[in-house]
């Protein structure tokens, strides 16, 4: 190599760690509901979370801004739910003959601090527009939303879902997209979004939101907690974060390293390469979000319109390839979560996508409400009570309402002296947290996900594209990328 070749390398790798070094991260956040009644306790806990992750990286964040709910308005606008407030009396009694829903429920302001706006699609086009201008090349945009989300009302394009806003007002894909339109073409941008059908703003990644439109010139992934067509876990009132299970939770644990109680985890470090990647982020709450969501990336989206399964025909591999085939073309990552979902899912052999695949399907004849051993063992104790009270049968009974006030010692002493009181909480306790068939149902399509990707990438590259093939390349180095970096 001539002394001129080496002088024109230096000088761009100078150029290029320039440019790094000037680059500036902008975060934007959009959480809460749509009224006080959809505005859980859950959604401001989560940009609450969010703020604990970014405080480890603030010197590396030019501006973050949050529009949550009615912004600084003062009202009660926040849903929080605490039975525990509620006196045991009240709380055994509609245990056992009423309902607990909505027991312990009330309202009070938020408490997310320096919120800039309300959650309105005026205030986040505002944003953008005062905002936007400000990132130059080289810069990145982080954007987390934690709210409720709409399904697409358009047939045609199922993937236009949205976001529900402050005052019941919405912002769709496609306007969202046209937003990120609107920057500099060389800002990178990262999303992270855990609203129901939030799989649909996957097709962020195109101009104006349009598959036809081909890829936005600027570099953006995202990483959305299921897919556009299916409601996502986890908004809740209740104020117990240690029974959060919803794709945040496990997202920003995995890029913090500490779960959301300030609990050191395993690192997901899965291609021994010492960070955390936003991919190795995704694929942690793939494997520990026991919920009913099948998370999506943007490279898995992004193969599903650019690559396609083989018929048997051809070199193209099918979506029902020996797990060995699979493993084959696998990445570091996506052998650890296929590895580690068959231990969990317990599949073995070279057969096992054809196995989950068979997992997946809804056996009818099992469908519909089934008792469990704790609604059992609550209608036996229901009943026993009942027959030395026969006035339970009204909770508004005078004699009901005197063993919760003047009697309660008398009627608390009853239940829980019950000979199987006991065994009732323990398996209560236990129920919380054992997957029911859908979830469990969402385990093996996860797996599959996972697969049909190995496949996809695999084929993409025999299809020789060499353009969708760049295309997706970029989009895998993005994702690799790790939280924030520039």
């Amino acid at each position: 190599m001539t002394n001129y070749r080496v002088s024109v390398v230096f000088l761009l790798i100078g150029l290029l760690g320039h440019q790094a070094a000037n680059a500036k991260n902008f975060v934007l956040t959009i959480g809460g509901g749509y009224a006080p009644e959809g505005n859980q306790a859950s959604l401001e806990k989560n940009v609450l979370l969010f703020q604990r992750v970014l405080a480890g990286h603030s010197g590396d964040i030019e501006q973050h801004d949050v529009f949550f709910a009615d912004g600084q308005n003062a009202a009660k606008d926040l849903q929080e739910h605490d039975p525990s407030q509620v006196p045991l009396p009240n709380r055994l009694m509609a245990e056992l003959f009423g309902s607990t829903r909505d027991l312990g429920l009330t309202y009070r302001n938020h408490r997310v601090e320096n919120v800039r706006g309300v959650s309105r699609p005026g205030e986040i086009k505002s944003w953008f527009a005062k905002v936007g201008p400000r990132m130059k090349a080289g810069d990145k945009l982080t954007i987390y939303v934690t709210a409720h989300g709409h399904r697409s009302r358009d047939r045609n394009r199922e993937y236009n879902t949205s976001i529900a806003m402050w005052g019941n007002s919405a912002i769709q894909m496609t306007d969202f997209a046209r937003l990120l339109d609107r920057l500099d073409p060389k800002v990178d941008v990262v999303v992270v979004m855990v609203q129901c059908y939030t799989g649909g703003f996957s097709h962020l990644m195109y101009r104006g939101g349009d598959p036809a439109n081909g890829l936005s010139p600027q570099r953006r992934v995202g990483f959305y907690a299921t897919v556009h067509d299916r409601p996502a876990a986890g908004c809740t009132p209740s104020v117990d974060e240690a029974n959060y299970v919803e794709y945040s939770t496990y997202f920003w644990a995995a890029i913090a390293g500490i779960d959301r109680l300030g609990n050191p985890i395993d690192s997901p470090d899965y291609d021994k390469d010492g960070h955390v990647s936003l991919e190795e982020a995704h694929a942690y709450t793939i494997l520990h979000a026991d919920t009913i969501d099948v998370p999506v990336k943007t490279s898995g989206e992004y193969l599903g319109n650019a690559s396609k399964f083989g018929d048997g025909k051809g070199d193209l591999l099918q979506n029902d390839e020996p797990y060995s085939v699979v493993m084959q073309y696998a990445s570091p990552v996506q052998k650890a979560v296929l590895t580690k979902l068959s231990e969990k899912l317990q599949l073995e052999g070279d057969n096992r996508l054809v196995d989950a695949w068979q997992k997946t399907r809804v056996d009818r004849r099992r469908r519909g409400r089934r008792t469990t051993p704790s609604s059992e063992l609550k209608n036996t104790i229901a009943a026993d009570l009942q027959k030395r009270w026969p006035e339970l049968a009204n909770t508004m009974n005078p004699v009901s309402i005197a063993l919760l006030t003047t009697r309660h010692k008398e009627f608390v002493d009853a239940v829980q002296d019950h000979p199987q009181y006991t065994k009732y909480k323990q398996e209560s306790e236990q129920r919380q947290f054992r997957p029911d068939e859908q979830e469990t149902r969402a385990q093996f399509e996860r797996f599959l996900r996972v697969a049909d990707n190995v496949v996809l990438a695999e084929n993409l590259r025999r299809l020789n594209k060499p353009v969708r093939m760049q295309e997706y390349q970029q989009i895998i180095a993005a994702e690799r990328e790790a939280f924030l970096s520039p």
